[in-house]
């Protein structure tokens, strides 16, 4: 393929990932803590007020100020627009970085990123909750371009050899602080990588004449940022209360606990160890040696040890979402392509290898494009329904009638790229996120009833 097509057709495969992820954004309404966070962000005054607010959630709820303040950032905004193109924006960035991250690539390699688009649309189970849900992409994948952008920086100034500076320790260390305060597990993930860079550097010559002061710096930022987060009171309180719903104590808690993270990859993410580990044996056999072995997959080797010790590190909490796997499973994905780009563009030349590859990627890419269509008009179907919801819920508020019945979501609607059914009303007026959407719309009481009972509208 010439040089300017490859270009051209690298280029406007960005342009249209940021378009698909755009459309998602906008099919998807508020829900949830959306609405929760946007009526306490309404009583702020002006803009600074906002500091306030999150101070009061740090001491209260939980250290992670960074993708909060983000949060009350656009929801300060008010028009959820701006999040839609901003997350969409930041989901492309993302996708990039990883690139970025990728060596033995060609220029403008269009198999390498069809690769990441592919594994981040298709094989990331809790995107509903990552990217298209804004409370959810604020926590998880914002604060994954923020940390993916400290690694990349780190990475790139590893490669050029760049000298100490003033600037550029400041700058490292502001980054690291923010990557380092962003999330707990991912973020100590972030923090296991600027270990190993800097001990990977002293091994070099068993001195410290190769580290320079950006390097330094960037690990103090991410401990410090770090140290903020997990400091918070909110999230030793938070802790307690966990604590006393678990089942067991002691020893036997952290042996459940480690039964459920491995269960969790088991059920979740199985197809991306299963593909890992081949492509680490395909690159083994090829080498033959341990040391080129070592040479030609240290880098695959460093994400999925990242990917690894981010999902484990969750054994010091007694409960945690999916969701907080979010940022492994970006390790583990950037891991496995940079073994693909071993495999396709330098370690296996054979036709045979180049057709699979490229026939491969190009079947998942049809795959992503006709499952994207078929869960797209379920998105459009699920907003729909939130709008006319909330179309009537007004209307009953203006009347008066703050006691009311309210039609669940259409259950064959369902779809893995939205989070609206987990954050549907229920039967149960005392339900939280009844009482949640109450509080918002002005209503008393929200009772759930089947959408094929409902005869209001």
């Amino acid at each position: 393929m010439a040089d300017k097509l490859r270009k051209k057709l690298f280029y406007a495969t960005v342009a249209v990932n940021f378009i698909m992820v755009a459309i998602y954004e906008f099919l998807t309404p508020n829900m949830s803590d959306d609405v929760i966070y946007a009526d306490k962000v309404a009583e702020a005054g002006n803009f600074f007020d906002l500091f306030a607010q999150e101070y009061e959630h740090y001491m209260g709820h939980t250290g992670r100020s960074v993708a909060h303040f983000i949060l009350r950032i656009f929801l300060f905004i008010g028009n959820k627009a701006v999040f839609n193109v901003v997350a969409a924006l930041v989901f492309v960035a993302l996708s990039l970085m990883i690139y970025y991250n990728i060596e033995h690539k060609k220029a403008y390699d269009l198999r390498i990123y069809v690769g990441i688009i592919v594994l981040m649309w298709l094989f990331d189970p809790t995107i509903s909750n990552s990217t298209f849900w804004e409370t959810g992409a604020c926590n998880y994948m914002f604060t994954a371009a923020i940390m993916f952008a400290f690694i990349t920086l780190f990475r790139k100034w590893l490669k050029e050899e760049k000298k100490s500076g003033i600037g550029a320790a400041a700058g490292m260390f502001f980054l690291g602080l923010l990557a380092g305060w962003c999330n707990e597990n991912t973020s100590g993930g972030v923090i296991l990588f600027t270990f190993l860079m800097l001990f990977g550097k002293w091994l070099e010559k068993r001195d410290f004449s190769g580290i320079r002061n950006w390097m330094v710096t960037g690990f103090a930022g991410n401990l410090v940022g770090f140290i903020i987060m997990f400091a918070s009171p909110g999230n030793f309180s938070r802790a307690d209360m966990e604590a006393e719903e678990e089942a067991h104590t002691g020893i036997v808690a952290f042996a459940a606990r480690f039964l459920k993270i491995t269960l969790n990859i088991k059920d979740n993410y199985l197809v991306l160890v299963f593909v890992f580990i081949v492509v680490a044996i395909a690159i083994a056999y090829r080498t033959g040696k341990l040391s080129e072995f070592w040479k030609a997959s240290r880098q695959m080797l460093l994400f999925g040890l990242m990917a690894l010790a981010t999902c484990y590190v969750l054994i010091v909490v007694s409960q945690s979402q999916l969701r907080t796997y979010y940022g492994a499973s970006l390790f583990l994905m950037t891991g496995i392509v940079q073994g693909f780009a071993w495999i396709v563009n330098r370690g296996f030349t054979e036709e045979l290898v180049q057709i699979t590859a490229t026939s491969l990627i190009t079947v998942y890419g049809v795959f992503l494009i006709l499952t994207y269509i078929q869960e797209g008009a379920n998105l459009a179907r699920i907003k729909r329904e939130f709008d006319e919801r909330e179309v009537y819920y007004l209307q009953q508020v203006e009347e008066g009638n703050l006691w009311i019945n309210a039609p669940k979501l259409r259950p064959q609607w369902k779809t893995r790229y939205s989070m609206a059914y987990e954050s549907d009303i229920s039967e149960d007026k005392d339900n939280w996120l009844n009482i949640s959407y109450c509080a918002h719309y002005g209503l008393d009481f929200i009772e759930a009833v089947e959408r094929e009972d409902w005869t209001e509208y």
